[in-house]
């Protein structure tokens, strides 16, 4: 779904050509990503994903089966802690089931 679209330019380290092909294809086999570029040279990643279906949390699962982790400095550490909570709040908003504006919201 557009509306949840996401995306996220992250640091990572541990990155080889070899463990970045096997992590690419592990990812793009995953439901809800609609790309994924990593880069060894710079060790960045681009990633786009529906954040209804998948989470930042789960591709960087996938990224440390193939010893590729985020970069420990503070600035990649407060944008993937910043990228987790877009994804919580995209997931909240799939979820919420609008009300009509004359009437209070149901309960539970």
């Amino acid at each position: 779904n557009e509306a949840f679209l996401v995306k996220h330019r992250l640091k990572l380290t541990g990155l080889s050509q070899q463990n970045v092909e096997q992590a690419r294809y592990k990812i793009e086999n995953t439901r809800g990503i609609d790309s994924i570029e990593l880069r060894v040279d710079s060790s960045m990643m681009s990633v786009s994903y529906d954040a209804s279906i998948t989470s930042i949390s789960s591709i960087f699962d996938l990224l440390q089966s193939e010893s590729i982790e985020p970069a420990p400095d503070w600035w990649n550490q407060l944008k993937l802690s910043w990228d987790k909570q877009i994804d919580q709040n995209v997931r909240d908003n799939a979820k919420h089931v609008p009300h009509c504006c004359n009437k209070p919201p149901q309960r539970k």
